[in-house]
């Protein structure tokens, strides 16, 4: 289940069953703003797009992280899952 952890007004993570695969955020760079989502997983696919509201950005960024996920092994995920874990660790930059 895709599910989303608001980390600013209007900023949102997305997650699988608790692993970070996304990001769905308002962007006011555009004219007029729109909503912008990104897959972070870090296997080929097209892993951007946008859409003019968060409902919409929740169901575009839904759609095509499941005809992502029907391309890649299970094994494959999680692979890259503990690569994307390990880089993003807390404490990655303390000595």
């Amino acid at each position: 289940m895709l599910t989303l952890r608001l980390i600013a007004p209007n900023d949102y993570t997305v997650h699988e069953d608790g692993q970070l695969i996304g990001r769905i955020r308002y962007t006011r760079e555009r004219s007029p703003g729109l909503w912008m989502w990104t897959c972070v997983v870090t296997l080929p696919g097209a892993p951007f797009g946008d859409a003019s509201t968060l409902d919409d950005a929740k169901e575009r960024f839904k759609a095509a992280w499941l005809t992502f996920k029907a391309k890649h092994t299970a094994e494959q995920l999680a692979q890259t899952y503990t690569e994307m874990n390990h880089a993003n660790r807390p404490g990655r930059y303390r000595r």
